[in-house]
């Protein structure tokens, strides 16, 4: 963020007005260290940590491990660069229906405690859109279900 004090003079006294100008999250975006370097900018570290979905002229992050499936026909959407105007998750998710589902998990599911219900996967296979996982629904990573080990299930 950026803060700038201007002073506005007046002939009875003096006001100050500090404006505050954020700069937009798409501008993120952080050259190479030198003029030398060329190499691919390196991204705020919002989108390092994250999946980036962009559709139309906005876009929105999810974290990584998030998507639970995705159909071929929208990996186009799931991109390393952000493009067009960012949206929060909630302003996003209406827009993009048509294309985006959610998928309410438990935290022990989050966790990889618990599996996803096979018969849940084959159902998003069917249904060909890229699906989220949510907890209160925002989107959250989900850790591989591990099966318990024998020697875990004595303890």
């Amino acid at each position: 963020m950026r803060f700038t004090q201007c002073r506005l003079g007046f002939q009875f006294g003096f006001l100050t007005t500090l404006m505050i100008c954020a700069d937009p999250l798409n501008a993120q975006v952080i050259g190479a260290k030198s003029s030398k370097e060329k190499l691919k900018p390196q991204l705020a570290h919002v989108y390092q940590k994250a999946h980036i979905l962009c559709n139309r002229d906005t876009h929105t992050v999810v974290p990584l491990q998030s998507i639970i499936y995705q159909p071929e026909k929208n990996k186009e959407k799931v991109t390393d660069t952000p493009s067009g105007k960012f949206r929060f998750w909630p302003d996003f998710l209406p827009r993009n229906r048509d294309w985006l589902l959610t998928f309410e998990v438990t935290l022990d599911q989050a966790r990889g405690n618990k599996p996803i219900p096979d018969i849940k996967l084959k159902e998003f296979a069917k249904i060909s859109r890229t699906v989220i996982a949510t907890y209160r629904r925002n989107p959250i990573s989900v850790r591989p279900y591990v099966k318990p080990s024998e020697t875990d299930t004595k303890k």
